[in-house]
């Protein structure tokens, strides 16, 4: 057995395409979306993603613009600028880079930032309409796995879903949404004794735990749906939590590292910034 690979950069593509239309209808009414990148400190990989969502942006006619802010800004100047971005009427989404700084970390920030304009669903109420089911934007990530999970065929409903790893913005938020879709769901992470015990059983496996290679080929199912949304740092170059050259003879169906969860996790932040957009017209 080969697995199926499930191409996130297709897919990306394709949701990207369907928000540029969104945008093109939408500036009949008003400007076109904007999403404001609040970068804290000099980190190179925050100005990579930064150049890169800019590019996706104006591929998709959303602006993208960066807002810096120096390593050692006070409590009281970056709530300041949260409030500010809420109230403009020309911002539509705000992503924060995470982490944020140690001295900040008190702030609130899912208190602090307007629950639309939350595109990276970090806020609490968009974490209770996630529980609740309800629309909201969810973590960008999770979608994207489970756009991934639509891709491969394989309805939730009935099956047994094991997740491995249990973030805010990965774990937790994926397997709410694959309970709201009726399956059977496990959240397991790193320190689970006998992890495999538990993946082995997936008809759905989920992994987010951020550990290189965590899951092998004897932890896989048979048949198994992979969705690996790990992304990894090596000497060897970026590689996913699950060893992928040896779970391909196992899997049904598996997302590649990079190329599979990233690309959609971009394009389906840019479609929350046109649903925010959107809702100033209701």
């Amino acid at each position: 057995m080969t697995a199926r690979l499930l191409d996130g950069r297709a897919l990306a593509d394709a949701i990207r395409m369907s928000v540029a239309e969104r945008v093109e209808q939408l500036r009949a009414w008003r400007p076109g979306p904007s999403l404001v990148f609040v970068l804290i400190g000099e980190s190179p990989p925050a100005r990579v993603y930064a150049g890169r969502l800019e590019k996706l942006g104006g591929r998709a006619g959303i602006e993208v613009r960066r807002v810096q802010l120096p390593a050692d800004v006070s409590s009281d100047a970056f709530e300041g600028l949260i409030a500010d971005l809420n109230d403009d009427d020309a911002v539509d989404g705000v992503l924060v880079q995470m982490p944020l700084p140690e001295h900040l970390q008190h702030s609130g920030l899912s208190d602090l930032l307007s629950y639309r304009k939350d595109v990276d669903g970090i806020t609490v109420l968009n974490a209770g309409h996630l529980y609740l089911g309800v629309p909201g934007h969810y973590p960008p990530t999770a979608v994207a796995m489970m756009e991934l999970l639509r891709e491969s065929g394989v309805a939730p409903a009935g099956r047994t879903a094991v997740v491995v790893g249990r973030s805010n913005v990965v774990g937790h938020p994926v397997a709410e949404m694959l309970l709201h879709a009726h399956a059977t769901v496990t959240v397991t992470h790193r320190h689970t004794p006998a992890l495999a015990e538990f993946t082995r059983t997936a008809d759905i496996l989920m992994v987010g735990a951020g550990e290189p290679h965590l899951i092998t080929a004897d932890m896989v199912k048979p048949g198994a749906v992979v969705i690996d949304a790990g992304i990894n740092v090596t000497e060897t170059g970026v590689v996913g939590d699950v060893d992928a050259a040896a779970v391909d003879a196992r899997a049904g169906a598996l997302t590649p590292v990079p190329g599979g969860v990233g690309p959609v996790t971009n394009a389906i932040l840019l479609r929350h910034v046109t649903d925010s957009a959107e809702a100033t017209l209701e």
